[in-house]
């Protein structure tokens, strides 16, 4: 009997502890350049924020199968392609 309750006790303690996210990114390539982490893992996030990057599966509403990607978490690419040069200075017209 001791050792049922145990077993329930420890499948429920288990389940408590699963997250649920609002979205997870799964199988991508993780690279964050600030701390040199790169590799294949999850990303749980809830309500636009990462909560947990694990390389177990993480379960969440929506999953975005990121297999072949790189993931780059805070990362911004500014590159650009346009035709049309992007002026950040005022220009002053000259008469």
């Amino acid at each position: 009997m001791r050792s049922i309750l145990a077993l329930v006790l420890i499948a429920f303690s288990a389940l408590s502890q699963a997250q649920n996210y609002d979205i997870v990114i799964a199988n991508g390539r993780v690279i964050d350049t600030e701390t040199q982490f790169d590799g294949i893992h999850y990303v749980g996030m809830n309500k636009g924020t990462i909560v947990e990057i694990s390389p177990k599966k993480l379960s969440g509403k929506q999953v975005v199968d990121a297999k072949g990607l790189v993931v780059a978490p805070g990362f911004i690419d500014v590159h650009s392609h346009s035709p049309t040069l992007i002026d950040v200075a005022p220009c002053s017209a000259k008469s």
